[in-house]
């Protein structure tokens, strides 16, 4: 009877214990040789599973364990988040059924300001909206050194917006490669586009009218042969 009675308590504070989601970071070390940001920043993707038999409303968090002063960063869930920000928005849960898996939902980004080097040590978390203490995180880490290389090879070249914020127009320089058909669709944070723009030749400035846009966070999403290559970011102040 004691064996059965303990063997109960055991299996039942396995139960109480076992997580419903994995995360998988595509870099756990991230530097400018392996960031897969589109935003100028460092960056990379955490893979979200739900390994339960369960349906689950899926939210993510971060949690900075130590950066460099001047330095900031970010997350994307449903949208992309202001550095401020810790915890998706209720709003923006999603529902996860048994086995399902997002590779590339969950982003984060580590901007150094220009400051080098740098570095930031974040732990990244994905819960159970319904019960939080069900739960699973990470730690990546993110290091600037200004000693890193690049190879040099033919890119496409995009400036930030400037102004930014802005309250009328902001203007981007490009340089793209000969015979590139390039669009620039700009968002809101939650995707919606507002304003499509075809670039026509290979060097030159577009320029964003966002006199009637309402303040906030918008993105401009350049895509080069319909690929996506960049994506700036654009912050509208009235």
């Amino acid at each position: 009877m004691r064996k059965s009675i303990f063997f109960t308590l055991v299996l039942i504070s396995f139960q109480a214990s076992s997580q419903s989601l994995t995360l998988i970071p595509h870099e756990s070390n991230v530097n400018v040789n392996n960031s897969t940001s589109l935003l100028g920043d460092l960056g990379t993707d955490i893979a979200v599973k739900n390994i339960s038999n369960n349906i689950i409303n899926v939210g993510v968090s971060r949690n900075v364990i130590s950066s460099t002063g001047g330095t900031i960063n970010y997350f994307c869930w449903q949208a992309c988040y202001g550095s401020s920000t810790d915890i998706s928005p209720a709003a923006h849960a999603t529902s996860f059924s048994p086995g399902h898996e997002e590779l590339t939902k969950f982003q984060v980004h580590f901007d150094n300001q220009s400051i080098a080097p740098a570095f930031a040590i974040i732990k990244y978390c994905a819960f159970n909206v319904d019960d939080v203490s069900d739960s699973t995180c990470v730690t990546v880490n993110y290091l600037v050194d200004p000693t890193s290389e690049i190879d040099e090879e033919e890119i496409n070249l995009f400036t930030d917006f400037y102004p930014n914020p802005t309250s009328t127009f902001s203007y981007l320089n490009y340089s793209i490669l000969p015979s590139k058909s390039t669009e620039v669709l700009v968002t809101d944070i939650l995707g919606t586009v507002i304003k499509n723009k075809i670039i026509q030749n290979n060097e030159g400035i577009v320029r964003l009218d966002m006199s009637n846009t309402p303040n906030g966070l918008y993105f401009a999403n350049i895509y080069v042969d319909g690929k996506l290559d960049a994506i700036k970011r654009l912050l509208v102040r009235k």
